[in-house]
């Protein structure tokens, strides 16, 4: 701060300063011509030399000759000397150009007549006209402009936000640098207080060894030379130890003890980092370690033995290998050190702790025998996979399984576990039985006349839990007891009121029409990715109120299979007699047992029903069938669909014509030809089929979407549609192609296109086909009801699937005259689902030809050894079996014997037939197409089903009969069959079903990523 001004006194009050007390203002000429020019061209008005400097009062200071104002001076007429270069200056605003001008303007010609000197008249010269230059041509020092100060403007400054940030930033950086001085001066301090503490440590080791060593000597030195006279320092250590107890003095052996308590270990690694290797082998060879590891290898023979009677299911429950290493760390920790050591670093992708804690399972067999618990879960574990005796006996000699008769002796075990099980489970809960039959081919290489190949007929069983939906939990004996179902009295038991099921009501039409109209909406989004925006606010089941049964784990047991053909009346009546046998079951514990739901196929329902009417006078419960509440499998029913659809419309094989299934697999998807069409003697195959509808109903959805888009770029509009759009083109897809409505209306046009009309048919067929598919997914069974009730009036159709339409229609008509509690259970327990979760749900049906699958490609028996015995034994262990593969997987973290199951992307397939469809025009309205003329139109299977309700003998069996029997003796037989009679076309109405591995994907309880391996380790073992 500059120091402050004197206070001046009174008397100084008119005091003035010399005038040489503000510097002599600068001499103001006039400006010259070429000044003038430079000022006006650059607008030079806002220089500092404009404001006038304010002469002080006081008298002028001594002025020289060159001090006053000069008169203007002619430059032309100056002849100005060579003078040296000069810095030039330019004042603001001077361009480039101008300032050039000026500086070459300014160059003084020689001979001036100016007086050269440091005291030469500045006034004279131009220069101090045309550019103001800070030197003073007088002489001295340049002039230095000193900087305004403004007091308050820069209070006003320090005030702003910005200052402070720059002043707290300024004062950050001083404090860190502050702190980091002082931090590395403490580290120096701190380093060197170390290095003395250092030094003073290692001047007291170095004196402590000395010491040690000096004591060592007198140990052995004898007492005369002042030493304690041992014989050698093992004396000597052997007397400190003390360990038969010579010594008098206690004090001593507790502290010796105490030391060794904390300290033997360090004590023996000091010994040992001095010591010789070979006298660490020695002592490694010696009792104490071998003491140590016999101790810990009991321990571990006592962690892998069980207790006798232990169950097989407790010994899979409890297989975990994290458990078990965790407990040979705490029991065996030496033998764990040792085995972690020798495997060296963890640079392997095998994980250590698994393969350590195999050792050690493999160790305790070795111990005992009995200690076996880790084999004999690995031997399920093989025999589960399919393993043949010969790779199970390698296993056992390397101590990682039981040798395969003991494996055999466990699946013993398992199988009698397993039908105590039985018999407990349904004399605590209410059960339904299914069972389906089972063929094998028994294969003989070297046949005698006792042993041939032959062929062999049998059955498969199970036992489901029953669910009871209005107590929501697993229902028990006397839910429904035998009286709720009414008794038979007449060999066909009459329907009563069966007019209402002939057409399905009003509220179940519009329900219906609201489950489609999701489900084209479902279809598309899920294959149409521009739509894919639309998903989240998309509901994940229809606005319609129907029932649903609520997610929850089905408990179901493989029962014995025998061989025991099901496809006669005498053996159904056998089978279910054997069945209730094996579970215990007599006539009074029926009684209390209530009702039982017997699920099966039209053959097992049908030859139920004509046991039931041949024994429906017996008063025993069991042998009269008087429990059972026979249940077609909807598994079989969908199949029956598929097969009606494409079969419908297949077309015409080999034709030029675009349009139908036939042209859209062979033609458009080059896919192998399938045996389809109601000509063909074979039925078509299932899977095959099913996936074919799957991709053309997708296909054909997506077209109709573009057809009646109201944009003519379908792509774009799809990207930015709102629900209310989507929703609005859906409804208008749906009335226009997926109803037989709109085929009505094509129908009755002047020219029929009749493979429009074919098309529109096959949409509302096709569709109502993958609503049933995905309701039973969802386990909807409202859902399944409205398309039953559909179905029954199209098999309705001549020439197509009359049985499954008497089975539904009768099953419709036993379920209305039946009280609520038995419709709530029947339905309700017409799906299974074997893992709790929503979408789930699968048949009952469907459900048994999966245990089949696995009781034939898998578990049977090979060459000499396959027998029933074998079968009825293995068939209870079935998903033991499996359960030990899941334990044994979960325990080594291993995914199943390939990638994960997806279904395959069939974008590619789906976009192939629509953009056929676009450019054949087949959905769109064409009056002279050429295909009209060569096509054949496919059948309303809905209209020509409700004419068979107009039919004089039209559900005769399920009416009461008023006919009075007579005896007419013999009557010839008629010569032709009358028109009204339904003849039902019953040659390959019976859906067979073999199941394969891409049938199980569908089921996420089951280990379907394993069929490759398992199937191939099946065709080996036949081979051989």
């Amino acid at each position: 701060m500059p120091p402050s001004s004197k206070k001046r006194r009174n008397s100084e009050t008119n005091y003035q300063p010399p005038g040489s007390f503000y510097k002599p203002k600068r001499p103001k000429l006039a400006a010259t011509e070429l000044e003038e020019t430079n000022m006006d061209s650059n607008d030079a008005a806002d220089s500092e030399y404009d404001n006038p400097i304010i002469t002080s009062s006081a008298p002028d200071s001594p002025r020289f000759y060159d001090d006053g104002p000069r008169s203007p001076i002619d430059v032309s007429q100056l002849s100005l000397p060579n003078l040296p270069s000069l810095p030039f200056t330019p004042t603001r605003r001077h361009d480039a150009s101008s300032l050039t001008s000026l500086h070459d303007s300014h160059a003084t010609p020689s001979g001036s007549s100016m007086r050269e000197g440091p005291h030469a008249p500045p006034g004279s010269s131009p220069l101090s006209i045309l550019n103001p230059s800070p030197i003073k041509t007088q002489g001295g020092r340049p002039r230095v402009k000193k900087a305004h100060r403004n007091p308050r403007g820069i209070m006003e400054v320090k005030k702003t936000q910005e200052w402070q940030d720059k002043k707290h930033a300024e004062e950050a950086l001083r404090a860190a640098e502050e702190a980091d001085r002082k931090m590395k001066a403490a580290e120096e301090l701190k380093a060197k207080k170390d290095a003395e503490k250092e030094a003073r440590r290692e001047a007291k080791l170095k004196e402590d060894t000395n010491l040690a060593h000096q004591v060592l000597r007198r140990i052995t030195a004898s007492r005369d030379e002042e030493g304690f006279g041992f014989d050698s320092l093992i004396h000597f250590f052997e007397s400190a130890l003390d360990l038969e107890g010579r010594g008098d003095d206690s004090q001593s052996r507790a502290t010796m003890s105490r030391f060794l308590q904390g300290q033997a270990a360090n004590l023996a690694s000091l010994i040992f980092q001095r010591a010789p290797d070979d006298q660490l082998d020695v002592f490694l060879q010696g009792a104490e370690v071998r003491k140590k590891l016999e101790k810990e290898g009991q321990a571990i023979q006592e962690l892998l033995s069980r207790k006798q009677g232990t169950k097989i299911h407790d010994l899979l429950d409890e297989f975990n290998l994290e458990a078990l290493e965790k407990d040979l760390r705490r029991d065996a920790p030496l033998m764990w050190s040792i085995l972690t050591d020798v495997s060296g670093e963890d640079g392997s992708r095998r994980k250590k702790e698994l393969v350590l804690t195999t050792i050690c399972a493999m160790i305790s067999i070795l111990r005992s025998q009995k200690s076996n618990s880790f084999q004999v879960v690995m031997g399920l574990f093989l025999l589960g996979s399919g393993a043949s005796k010969r790779e199970i006996d390698v296993f056992a000699h390397a101590g990682l399984s039981v040798a395969y008769p003991t494996v055999i002796s466990h699946i013993k075990q398992v199988s009698k576990e397993n039908l105590k099980t039985l018999t407990s489970v349904i004399k605590l809960f209410m059960c339904s039985l299914v069972w389906d039959n089972i063929n094998f081919a028994f294969r003989v290489d070297s046949q005698r006349l006792n042993s041939k190949d032959h062929f062999d007929s049998g059955t498969a069983a199970t036992l489901v839990v029953q669910w009871d939906p209005i107590k929501k939990q697993n229902a028990v004996h006397g839910t429904l007891p035998l009286s709720m179902k009414p008794p038979r009295e007449t060999t066909q038991v009459p329907i009563k009121d069966y007019s209402s099921l002939l057409l399905p009501t009003t509220e179940d039409t519009a329900q219906l029409e609201t489950c489609l109209i999701w489900q084209l909406k479902q279809i598309i989004l899920e294959h149409y990715p521009h739509f894919h925006h639309l998903k989240h606010d998309f509901p994940s089941e229809p606005p319609a109120d129907t029932e649903q049964i609520e997610p929850h784990t089905t408990l179901q047991y493989p029962l014995p299979a025998m061989h025991e053909d099901e496809s006669t009346l005498d053996g159904t009546i056998k089978i279910y007699e054997t069945l209730l046998g094996v579970l215990g079951m007599t006539d009074e514990e029926l009684k209390a047992h209530g009702l039982v739901f017997v699920d099966g196929d039209l053959l097992t329902c049908s030859l139920i029903d004509k046991a039931q009417s041949a024994r429906r006078n017996s008063t025993e419960v069991l042998a009269s069938l008087q429990a059972v509440l026979p249940r077609f499998g909807l598994f079989h029913c969908k199949m029956a669909g598929c097969r009606m659809c494409v079969n419908e419309h297949w077309g015409k094989p080999n034709s030029p014509h675009p349009g139908g299934l036939w042209w859209e697999n062979t033609n458009l998807l080059k896919r192998k030809n399938l045996t389809a069409g109601w000509q063909s003697k074979k039925a078509s195959p299932w899977k095959p089929s099913h996936e074919l509808i799957q991709i053309s109903l997708a296909a054909h959805i997506q077209d109709a979407f573009r057809i009646h888009c109201e944009d003519e770029n379908f792509e774009a509009w799809a990207k930015k549609a709102t629900m209310e759009q989507f929703d609005a083109l859906a409804t208008r897809v749906y009335n226009q192609l997926f109803t037989s409505k709109a085929y009505q209306q094509e129908k009755q046009k002047e020219y029929m296109d009749t493979v429009l009309c074919n098309n529109i048919l096959y949409n509302c067929d096709a569709l109502f086909y993958w609503l049933f598919v995905t309701s039973i997914k969802a386990g909807n069974i409202g859902r399944v009801m409205l398309v039953l009730r559909v179905w029954m009036i199209m098999m309705r159709a001549p020439k197509t699937m009359p049985r499954y339409a008497d089975a539904i229609f009768e099953t419709l008509g036993r379920l209305q005259e039946c009280p609520e509690d038995v419709q709530k259970l029947f339905l309700h327990n017409w799906l299974v689902n074997l893992t709790g979760k929503p979408n789930r749900f699968k048949e009952v049906d469907l459900l048994q030809e999966h245990q089949n699958f696995w009781l034939k490609a898998i578990y049977a028996a090979k060459g000499s050894n396959a027998s029933w015995e074998w079968l009825s034994m293995i068939s209870v262990c079935i998903y033991t079996l499996r359960e030990a593969l899941r334990s044994v997987q979960k325990a080594y973290k291993t995914p199943m014997y390939g990638t994960k199951h997806t279904v395959p992307d069939m974008s590619k397939e789906i976009q192939c037939i629509a953009e056929a469809l676009k450019d054949e025009n087949i959905q769109v309205y064409v009056p002279d197409r050429p295909a009209n003329r060569g096509v054949d139109p496919v059948r309303d299977l809905m209209h020509e089903g409700v004419k068979y309700g107009n039919k004089r003998s039209a559900f005769t069996k399920y009416q009461e009969s008023n006919a009075v029997w007579s005896n007419h003796g013999s009557v010839e037989a008629p010569v032709q069959v009358p028109e009204d009679v339904d003849m039902a076309n019953d040659e390959g109405e019976d859906e067979s079903y073999e199941p394969s591995k891409e049938d199980l994907a569908d089921d996420d309880e089951e280990p379907y990523d394993m069929q490759d391996y398992l199937i191939s380790l099946a065709i080996q073992a036949c081979s051989e």
